[in-house]
Parts: structure tokens; C-alpha cells; sequence
């Protein structure tokens, strides 16, 4: 019996038609070579930060909290990634009585959509997708399961559906569970935004607000999770700060979605629109404001790096940051926005071809469903907001498709997201712990051990694997080297021997970011199920999705249809179907294969040109098409004091790769844009020569040196912000 067989049937899109707001607001960015994405967890904008605030200001309205009452959020791309992501902060806050209430969540789900998605083959909270996600239809189910259960956490989906009388019980359920330790959230994904009060937020004082796609008026892709700075206190240090996180969060269009929804319900004489001028009128406001609503931790991160972060504008393979002292620096982009788009950043066409000629009456997530058939092999599209949303749909699909086969193969240094669901596909114990339970029939194995393979044909032996997920090229982690061959052609024969899926991870690689037009390409020769994201999202707007076979589609939609079609409505959206399809055939038409098999060998060239020696900060390095890793180490006796990965070497790196190589490279990965010039790639080759011959004693004192110089300057003339331009 599947969970929750009181829900309505069927599905419900979350996204509707872009109107001419959303169209404005895209039109106004790309023409003002605005940044949309310009890197994961430490883009701020004045956007963002007023955002934060808006936010912070609605829900203190909401619930009628006093002046002054602050809210900090965490921005996602829809409600179920903001729903994941209490969720996980709920276990991470009461982590110190893990062993009482061992992660369980309580969730009135009157709809049943979250219990499908945690819960897609009804099999109970403990061996769920989502194990301790424990979700009721009604108030009744909810008194029952509270009674003699520990929880951490109470969520309340949907409060505009109760009456006065079932309110007051789960007002009730929630003194109970507030009593025991328990902290409550209140999900208010569809509430209108000029909603002057909430019966819900006022009764039941919730530690955590979940948004949704209402604060964007359905138009752009959005979540967000909502509490004050104590609840987020795990997620409040250096070492934490950036524990939970996401590619598309806070990007520009849903931040200026969010503004324009918000901002019409204070009338002109409120205090928000001080705030907001503050910010739109210096950077430091912005980061005060940011820091309050947002991520602290990101502003410490951004005033120790004085501006070196601040990007003010995107063309193309460029951008242009600006420094505390309001220099600015023209930059080759060595990160792509963690290689997002095809074409770099606000492609003209973007704003010819998609935003104006836009026709909302197409059925552009048709096309797109046709385009990428042909494209992959793959009939069945289910459209996702990010690279998360995607792998989480294709997981999900994998388990309906193989529902008496609960194992999953994951090999280690894989990055899938950071969802309850994507999170199994990450492979990084530090980014799992807090926040379990996890789903725990899965084997991680590594990829690079030499008996790897025997490993791997160990458990396909057992004969109870449903699915082996590949990211065949690492983005993250610390693997120099895509998945060995030996081992993907022993994934290949146990295909057929052992009736297991095969779905690859394509978020990152696709569309020749990795010198193929798709990483698994000349590597696996049948696949099942693959997530797409970065490249369809043109660089402009959150887009993804999960295709599969005809055999997957069919298998899954006999053991959950609802679950599968609501897969394939949530996140449908015609416009960010568009910039997919314009995506896709700028890739032949940009003449991507050539170029970028000229420039990858460029790059070969150039790493094969780095110092060897001893004494430098660069150890390992490898590059894959335009996707590469320099290894930072610290040699000799200073490496006994410092941390390779540590804050200090990680802030000089960043600050050598911006202020002298001038490139924007601010992880140990580089992500070229795939229509940089001959030229473009060859000036970022000569940074990473440069950097391998540069120790790590000179490397920290060019950033002691830098930052004592922003500081002087600051303080020489500390009323200057006009901008001055430095190639």
C-alpha cells in the first residue's frame, strides 16, 4: 500500500507560465550583464541580501512578532529541496539527542506528495528513501504516531486547509512536541504574498518557515527555509557554514522574482525601504544585510577577501570583479558558475531568442523531452530545478523500476547534491553524518583501489542491486582521474548478468564540458537513467532533468503511477524548458566539438608545463576536456602548521588566482568556459605554471600583502567607492 491513500490524486504543477515580469526581469540582467550565476554558496548580491530581508520582515508579519524581530533564510530552487533542508537542519540542531529521537520528523503531509516522495514504495519510515520522515495524512494519524515516539522535529504541511478546530489540535500537538525537545515548522509554500497575517505562524510559533514557488508567483523556480539565527547555529561556523548547500540558490532572477512579489505589501513609509536603499547604495551595507537574513559565515568569507569575490559583471567567458577599494579586475572566468551554461554568461541570444521570443502557449517541455531523446537514447524527461532535483528524480525512478532490489551501488568521490534523496549520490562521510538517517542500503565503493573491481563484482554477485550510479568525471572530492575503464566494464557485464540499472550523473560533464558531448560516452554502452542540469541551464536560469528508458518509465509507473506523474509535472516549466532547447543547439552551432578539442588539448599542454618540483603549492593535477583539478599542498615544515585545505591557504589561493593570474579560479577545480578564446585559455595555463613554481611562504605573503594594501586604502580614503577599472 503506498503511503498516504487518503491523497487526492493527482498531480499539481508548481510552476507556471513565465509572464512579463519574469520575462523583464531576464531582459534586465542580460542586458545589464548582470550576473545570474557566478558561483555556488558564496554569490552575494544586493538582491540576495534584500531578499533576505523581505523574507525576514514577511514572516515576522506573519506571525505578528515585534520590530526588530530578525529571520535568517536559506535560499533553494523549490519546496521540496527547502522541505529537505529543514529537515536536515532540524536533526542537525538536536543532534546532541540523536540517540533519543534518532532523526525521526514528524509531518502532517494532508496532500501525501512529500510522504511519495520520501516514502516511493510505501515500505515505512525505517527503510524509506528518507528514513525518519514519518508523514500522516491527518490530524488524527499525527496524534497517534506523536504519542510515545521521540522526534527532533514536527513539520505542518499545508495549515491553510485546517479549520479553526483542527489548528487548534496540532497547536496542541505541538506544545506536546515542543515540551519533549521537538522544534516546529510550518510549511507556507503556497502562501500569497501580500498575506497580512498567518493563523498558522501565530498559533503554532514555529522555529522554521518553509516558502515556495508563491514568492516568485510560481514563475521562477524558488524555495526557502526560514528561523532565526539560533536555530541555524550549526550552520553558523567556519568549519559548517557551507554544510548544506546549492549551485542555483540565490541566483538573481529568483532573488529580483522574490523583490518584486514582496516589496508591494510595506507601503512607502516602512523601515524596509531604508534597508534596501543602504544596500543598493554600498557593498558593506549589502554584506551587513546579508550576514543578518542570510549566511554570516559567507560575509566573513567575503570581508577577508575585500571584493575579490564581488562580481559586478558577466559577458561571455569574462567577468569583472570589484575590490574593497573600488578597483576592478578584469577576469578570465575559471569557474563558469561551476560550470553552468554553453555559452558563458548572458549570451545575446538568451535575450533575442528566448526571452523575447518567448511564447508561453508552446509546449516548449514537450520539445525538450524530443530534443533530448534523440540526444541520448532516453524517451522519458522528467523535468527538475537543479542538478539535485534531477539525480533525486532518477534515484527515485530507480527504486520504482527495481522495487524488490534495495541495493545501490555509489562509488566514492561522487558528488550528487545535497537533498535527502541526492544526498545518497555524495559520497563524503562529512557531508552525510549530521544528518541521518540516511537511506543505509547502499555500498560506496572506491573506484581507485586496485582490487576495486573485485570489490564491485563481489556485490553485483549478491544479486540484490538495483542500481549503480556513476559520476564518471569528479568535480569535487579529492579524485584526479575519471573512473578507471576496468572498472566500468565490469558495471557493463553485470548489466546484463545481474539486471541492474545503470544511471550516470551527467550534471557536471554533459555537452563537452569534459571533451565529449557526454562523459559517458566511448566509456559505458548502455545506460539506463541519466540527470542533466548545468549545460541546459544556459547560464540564465535553474533547469534540470532526470531521463529514462521506455523500460524504467513503464516499470515505475506500474508501482507508483501518482509518484511518476507527479515526477514529471512539479517542475515542468515552459521557459526554462526554452533556454534548454536553446542550449542545445547553440552546442553544434557555437561549433563546441572542435573548439573545445582544440582547447582541451591546450589545457593538456598546459598542465604537462607545471612545475614538478618539490617546493610548490600545486601536488597532483589532471583535466578532463575543460574540466580540471590543481591539488594545493603546503611542503616542507610549514605543512606541519597549515592545513592544504585550510582557511589560510585557501584565501591565498583564491586572492593569487584573482589579483595576479587574473582568473577567476576560487575552488582546486577549474571550469573553463567552453567558448573562451585561444588566447583565454592559454592566459589561464600561464597562472597555473606560475602558481606551480610559487611556494607556499610567497603565496601567504602576497595575501597578507593584499589585504594590508585594501586596508590602507579603506582607511586612506575611506569615502571612495567609485570604481576604477584595472585589465
Amino acid at each position: 500500500m503506498h503511503p498516504n491513500s487518503h491523497a487526492v490524486p493527482g498531480p499539481e504543477p508548481h510552476l507556471r507560465p513565465a509572464g512579463p515580469q519574469t520575462l523583464g526581469i531576464l531582459a534586465g540582467l542580460i542586458a545589464e550583464e548582470r550576473p545570474v550565476f557566478a558561483m555556488p554558496s558564496w554569490f552575494v548580491t544586493t538582491e540576495s541580501a534584500q531578499a533576505g530581508h523581505l523574507i525576514s520582515e514577511f514572516v515576522r508579519e506573519l506571525g505578528g512578532m515585534p520590530a526588530g524581530t530578525r529571520h535568517r533564510s536559506f535560499f533553494a530552487n523549490s519546496r521540496y529541496e527547502a522541505l529537505h533542508g529543514a529537515v536536515k537542519l532540524l536533526r542537525h540542531r538536536a543532534a546532541a539527542t540523536a540517540a533519543t529521537h534518532r532523526g525521526r520528523v514528524l509531518v502532517l503531509d494532508p496532500d501525501g506528495t512529500l510522504a511519495r516522495r520520501c516514502d516511493p514504495l510505501g515500505e515505512g519510515p525505517d527503510r524509506s528513501l528518507a528514513p525518519g520522515v514519518m508523514c500522516h495524512a491527518t490530524v488524527a494519524e499525527l496524534r497517534a504516531a506523536l504519542d510515545g515516539t521521540a522526534v527532533c522535529g514536527l513539520l505542518v504541511r499545508a495549515p491553510e486547509r485546517l479549520d479553526e478546530s483542527a489548528l487548534a489540535a496540532v497547536t496542541q500537538l505541538a506544545g506536546r512536541a515542543r515540551a519533549a525537545g521537538a522544534r516546529i515548522v510550518v510549511d507556507l509554500s503556497d502562501i500569497a504574498p501580500d498575506c497580512p497575517r498567518d493563523p498558522a505562524v501565530t498559533a503554532l510559533r514555529p522555529d522554521l518557515v518553509v516558502l515556495g514557488e508563491s514568492l516568485t508567483g510560481h514563475e521562477v523556480p524558488f524555495g526557502a527555509f526560514t528561523g532565526s539565527h539560533d536555530m541555524f547555529a550549526p550552520w553558523s561556523t567556519p568549519r559548517t557554514g557551507f554544510l548544506h548547500s546549492n549551485t542555483y540558490g540565490g541566483n538573481s532572477v529568483a532573488m529580483r522574482a522574490v523583490i518584486a512579489r514582496l516589496l508591494p505589501r510595506f507601503d512607502d513609509t516602512d523601515p524596509v525601504h531604508r534597508e534596501l536603499a543602504a544596500a543598493a547604495a554600498g557593498r558593506q551595507a549589502t554584506l551587513d544585510l546579508y550576514a543578518r537574513h542570510v549566511n554570516p559565515m559567507t560575509v566573513r568569507m567575503h570581508r577577508k577577501l575585500h571584493g575579490a569575490l564581488n562580481v559586478v559583471r558577466a559577458k561571455g567567458s569574462r567577468l569583472t570583479v570589484r575590490l574593497d577599494s573600488g578597483r576592478e579586475l578584469d577576469l578570465v572566468d575559471g569557474l563558469c558558475g561551476a560550470g553552468l551554461g554553453v555559452a558563458g554568461h548572458n549570451p545575446s541570444d538568451a535575450l533575442t531568442a528566448v526571452v523575447r521570443g518567448h511564447d508561453p502557449a508552446r509546449d516548449h517541455v514537450r520539445e525538450l523531452e524530443q530534443v533530448l531523446a534523440r540526444e541520448t537514447g532516453l524517451p522519458r524527461a522528467f523535468p527538475a530545478v537543479s542538478g539535485a532535483s534531477a539525480v533525486e528524480s532518477a534515484i527515485t525512478l530507480a527504486r520504482l523500476a527495481r522495487p524488490r532490489h534495495r541495493r545501490i551501488v555509489v562509488f566514492k568521490h561522487n558528488y550528487g547534491g545535497k537533498t535527502l534523496v541526492s544526498l545518497l549520490a555524495t559520497a563524503a562521510d562529512r557531508t552525510r553524518a549530521p544528518f541521518g538517517p540516511l537511506y543505509d542500503d547502499i555500498r560506496y565503493i572506491d573506484p581507485f583501489t586496485p582490487y576495486a573491481v573485485d570489490e564491485f563484482r563481489k556485490e553485483a554477485a549478491r544479486g540484490d542491486i538495483g542500481l549503480v550510479w556513476i559520476e564518471l568525471v569528479h568535480g569535487s572530492s579529492d579524485a584526479y582521474a575519471p573512473i578507471p575503464a576496468p572498472l566500468l566494464d565490469a558495471v557493463t557485464e553485470g548489466r546484463t548478468a545481474h539486471g541492474y540499472l545503470i544511471g550516470v550523473d551527467e550534471v557536471l560533464t554533459s555537452y563537452y564540458r569534459c571533451g565529449t558531448r557526454f562523459a559517458h560516452h566511448g566509456r559505458l554502452p548502455a545506460v539506463d537513467l541519466m540527470s542533466l542540469s548545468k549545460a541546459l541551464s544556459y547560464g540564465c536560469f535553474p533547469t534540470g532533468a532526470a531521463l529514462v528508458s521506455q523500460e524504467v518509465h513503464d516499470a515505475a509507473r506500474r508501482t507508483n503511477p501518482q509518484l511518476v506523474e507527479e515526477l514529471r509535472t512539479h517542475h515542468a516549466h515552459g521557459l526554462g524548458a526554452h533556454f534548454a532547447l536553446q542550449a542545445i543547439a547553440q552546442v553544434d552551432a557555437l561549433g563546441l566539438p572542435e573548439r573545445v578539442r582544440h582547447l582541451s588539448d591546450i589545457v593538456r599542454s598546459g598542465l604537462a608545463a607545471l612545475d614538478t618540483g618539490p617546493q610548490g603549492v600545486v601536488g597532483r593535477r589532471f583535466a578532463e576536456g575543460l574540466l580540471g583539478r590543481l591539488e594545493p599542498r603546503v611542503p616542507g615544515v610549514l605543512g606541519r602548521f597549515l592545513a592544504p585545505e585550510g582557511e589560510w591557504m585557501t584565501y591565498a589561493l583564491i586572492l593569487w588566482w584573482i589579483t595576479r593570474a587574473r582568473a577567476f579560479v576560487v575552488y582546486d577545480v577549474f571550469l573553463l568556459p567552453l567558448t573562451a578564446t585561444e588566447r583565454e585559455i592559454r592566459h589561464v595555463m600561464r597562472g597555473a605554471r606560475r602558481l606551480s613554481r610559487t611556494g607556499p611562504v610567497r603565496l601567504l605573503a602576497h595575501a597578507a600583502l593584499f589585504r594590508l594594501g585594501q586596508r590602507l586604502s579603506q582607511v586612506l580614503s575611506p569615502s571612495s567607492t567609485k570604481p576604477r577599472s584595472t585589465t
